[in-house]
């Protein structure tokens, strides 16, 4: 208890003195959804009234955790339609895409984990589970779950080893929270043993796969390119390079990338999507640089600029149906890379950069197939769209693998779907509707 105890007086004085710059982070802004008193444990009279007791609780950090658990909600929704959800998110920006994507599903922001504001959060939402997704290590509210007799289970477990070597100083502390919960699917078996050297049980410790490969299929069956093409009013013959998901750290290489790309490859267009539109320096650079753009929200204005920027969200995947190849960002910055899956899911080859360790199994298996390139540096990128984008079957041959790859990695939201069928109804009554 001691050790819990100095996690709250660290908290409190985390909350105390580092204020200032968490308001920076959580304050409102006009461009996205939610109301910040949610994460002190504070709700609106609104969400008071869609909240249930006894719904099934989803925490996911942002955007990417999110989306890979749709077809987990799906199946939830399909076979037991009575059954509650709540979402909770940590970022502004996958609050609002909670919005857009689960209209149907209660989503606040996660409550900072404090014990009074944990507590006060789960009186309002009485879960008959909570789940965490992608390794969600909240001390408190893990403890206060077990205690009130609440499971408390991991999906789609993930463990990179630079969270690996965070987390290990202070395995003391950890060997006191982990074995509280209840059951964990990890997505390999090297982050399964790096949870359990945490304090994991290891009997409670399974390796299921990834969800994201479901998801990213999933969503390549539901997008048709040509109303994607038709949507933004683009002819077929119109190639189309996206660099998705870019870091801001990554965003001005990649103004120099695609200047080159305006002389290197007439009529190519290239699209730009930042990580985070709330941090994102990418117009200040496009502006320096003198390159002719449009935005996504100002379209069909400016639409024969060779660059649109994509300061929407909920539409990357939209782009990533219809260019000939992606860049996937996140990764030619020390953050360890973005979802390459989803272009690959839609048979466009991949590039990748070096720091790739949050997707390090799923990216080796596209590489090794054929289906991706990495790279080391900007110019390596250039000189590597360039090359591809010169031959059209190679570009097809590398989709091809790059699909091959998500096909042959279907299969752990089923997997996922039956840890959580074990703490909610009798196994007999599930049957998987994954495609």
């Amino acid at each position: 208890m001691i050790f819990f105890l100095i996690y709250d007086l660290v908290f409190f004085l985390y909350l105390l003195f580092c204020f200032p710059w968490l308001w920076r982070r959580i304050r409102p802004e006009e461009q996205f959804l939610g109301d910040w008193r949610e994460r002190f444990g504070f709700f609106s009279r609104q969400i008071r009234k869609r909240v249930r007791p006894g719904s099934i609780w989803f925490q996911t950090v942002s955007v990417g955790e999110l989306l890979s658990i749709g077809p987990l909600v799906k199946i939830l929704q399909e076979r037991y339609p009575g059954q509650t959800l709540i979402l909770t998110v940590t970022t502004k920006s996958g609050r609002t895409l909670a919005a857009k994507n689960f209209p149907e599903i209660p989503c606040l922001f996660f409550p900072l984990d404090f014990s009074p504001i944990v507590s006060a959060t789960l009186r309002l939402i009485k879960p008959k589970l909570v789940v965490l997704v992608e390794t969600e290590i909240w001390p408190n509210l893990i403890r206060i779950c077990s205690r009130k007799g609440i499971p408390v289970v991991v999906v789609n477990g993930r463990l990179s080893p630079r969270s690996f070597r965070w987390y290990r100083r202070f395995r003391v502390f950890l060997r006191r929270v982990l074995p509280l919960v209840k059951e964990v699917a990890m997505r390999t078996e090297e982050e399964a043993k790096r949870l359990i050297f945490l304090g994991a049980r290891k009997e409670v410790v399974k390796v299921v796969g990834s969800i994201k490969f479901d998801q990213a299929y999933a969503l390549s069956l539901k997008i048709n390119p040509g109303e994607v093409r038709r949507k933004y009013n683009l002819p077929e013959n119109r190639r189309i390079v996206v660099f998705g998901s870019l870091h801001p750290g990554e965003e001005k290489e990649i103004v120099g990338v695609a200047r080159k790309l305006l002389e290197l490859v007439p009529g190519l267009l290239t699209v730009i999507v930042p990580r985070f539109l709330d941090r994102t320096g990418i117009i200040s650079y496009l502006q320096e640089a003198s390159l002719p753009y449009t935005c996504r929200s100002k379209l069909p204005e400016g639409k024969e600029k060779p660059i649109w920027v994509l300061d929407t969200y909920g539409e990357l995947n939209n782009f990533y149906s219809i260019c000939q190849l992606a860049f996937v960002g996140g990764s030619l910055v020390p953050w360890g890379g973005q979802n390459p899956i989803e272009p690959a899911a839609f048979r466009k080859p991949v590039i990748f950069g070096k720091f790739n360790w949050h997707f390090f199994e799923e990216w080796l298996r596209i590489k090794s197939a054929g289906g991706g390139i990495e790279v080391n540096s900007y110019q390596e990128l250039l000189q590597q769209t360039v090359s591809l984008l010169q031959s059209e079957q190679r570009l097809k041959e590398m989709g091809e693998k790059a699909f091959s790859v998500v096909v042959a990695n279907r299969g752990a939201t089923q997997r996922n779907m039956e840890m959580l069928n074990r703490y909610l109804f009798p196994r007999s009554h599930f049957r998987s509707t994954l495609p």
